[in-house]
């Protein structure tokens, strides 16, 4: 795994996160590799079910990610009843803003952006 992914300095983030797995698959028991494998298969499993219950489109923005938690979350932000709520505020703030005579556009336009 090492020789696969050499630093090279841009990559840091990966590197370190791979070097990270292999030393703590080196040290670890029979019984530790044989949980974490499980765990990876069952993962698996749940990631899978859920991109087959999800519309294509949905399948096609979550099918690159790792894990079955990462889904959840990501679902969980885009769907979620603070999110839905957070939407609508946001929504009706963007509807009711009005440029004001003698308001800067770039200002105006910051506002609007901000939200």
């Amino acid at each position: 795994m090492l020789d696969e992914n050499r630093l090279t300095g841009p990559n840091f983030s990966d590197w370190l996160r791979n070097l990270r797995i292999v030393l703590n698959l080196e040290w670890a028991t029979k019984e530790e590799h044989d949980t974490l494998r499980k765990w990876h298969e069952d993962d698996m499993q749940a990631k899978c079910n859920m991109l087959a219950s999800m519309t294509n489109q949905l399948q096609k923005q979550h099918e690159k990610m790792q894990t079955s938690s990462k889904i959840l979350s990501r679902l969980q932000e885009l769907f979620g009843e603070n999110s839905r709520l957070a939407r609508y505020e946001i929504s009706k703030q963007l509807l009711r803003m009005k440029m004001h005579e003698g308001q800067d556009v770039r200002e105006h336009v910051h506002t609007i952006s901000g939200l």
